[in-house]
């Protein structure tokens, strides 16, 4: 049975600039460009021309910022078609990337997470980075059964591509995993399906 009340979703920030850091390197994806115009506009032009741009046009909502974008001089604006692109392009840069450099992520909870992901690996810490989400809350899934991850779910009740069980989707969110966990949904009555209600997106 589902456990409600029990919501530990991250808590984002607001993207601003950070006066600290010589290196500057912005990545969002579809709506995630709203607030990544708002923070290039705060930029001094000495920040401009020390901040690389990763953004992805895949979007939800079907908003997308590339022109606004594309108006700012910054050392290098790049685009990618998808936003596990974008993420490998992130993960391009910032194993390169020196001491000094500053991180901010805009965009979709699944963007947002999977970002964080590469971020860590490289030994970020939350000093160094900023997060903004913007869009919908589609949640992005783990299977507990066999590991397969869902993207832009947004009903309690689905069946997982790789195992094709129906699950359902706990409202626990694993910064880890950078996703919510899905479980058998008729694990303690077989058939018996919980109501498949809409999701907080």
């Amino acid at each position: 049975m589902l456990i409600t009340g029990i919501k530990s979703r991250p808590v984002y920030d607001e993207l601003t600039p950070m006066g600290t850091g010589s290196n500057h390197i912005a990545a969002a994806q579809g709506s995630g460009g709203e607030p990544l115009v708002r923070l290039l506009g705060e930029m001094s032009p000495e920040q401009l021309s020390s901040t690389t741009v990763l953004y992805s046009t895949e979007s939800f909502t079907g908003r997308n910022h590339l022109a606004d974008l594309r108006a700012f001089a910054v050392r290098e604006l790049i685009v990618f078609p998808s936003n596990a692109d974008a993420v490998g392009g992130l993960d391009a840069l910032l194993s390169t990337a020196r001491m000094g450099t500053r991180l901010y992520l805009s965009g979709s909870e699944g963007f947002i997470g999977t970002s964080m992901q590469v971020a860590t690996s490289y030994g970020m810490n939350r000093e160094e980075v900023l997060r903004e989400h913007a869009g919908s809350f589609v949640r992005r899934v783990w299977c507990a059964h066999c590991g397969h991850y869902s993207e832009n779910v947004s009903r309690r009740i689905f069946r997982c591509p790789g195992c094709e069980r129906d699950l359902i989707v706990r409202d626990h969110y694993s910064g880890r995993l950078a996703a919510f966990q899905g479980v058998k949904a008729d694990g303690e009555v077989p058939g018996e399906l919980p109501e498949n209600e809409e999701l907080d997106t």
